[in-house]
């Protein structure tokens, strides 16, 4: 669970264009949730053993802050 709000913490530190993100970590339900301009991301403790953690991760775009990439992408600007 370290991990994950380590890594959550580095998303929001290193955001370009000064955006605000905000995470929060839930010890009781085991989650950890990156709140962004264009998405929420979830991350879930779904089992745990002696040997180890599983996770899970959603990602739900927000209305109108998600582009795909289609006919219309140029990532050189051109």
């Amino acid at each position: 669970m370290k991990a994950v709000f380590c890594l959550g913490f580095l998303l929001a530190a290193t955001a370009a264009n000064a955006q605000t993100y905000t995470t929060v970590v839930n010890r009781d339900a085991k989650t950890v949730t990156t709140t962004g301009p264009s998405a929420t991301v979830t991350t879930t403790q779904t089992a745990r053993t002696s040997s180890g953690a599983t996770y899970t991760t959603t990602v739900t775009p927000r209305s109108g802050g998600y582009q795909p990439m289609g006919s219309g992408y140029n990532p050189t600007g051109r």
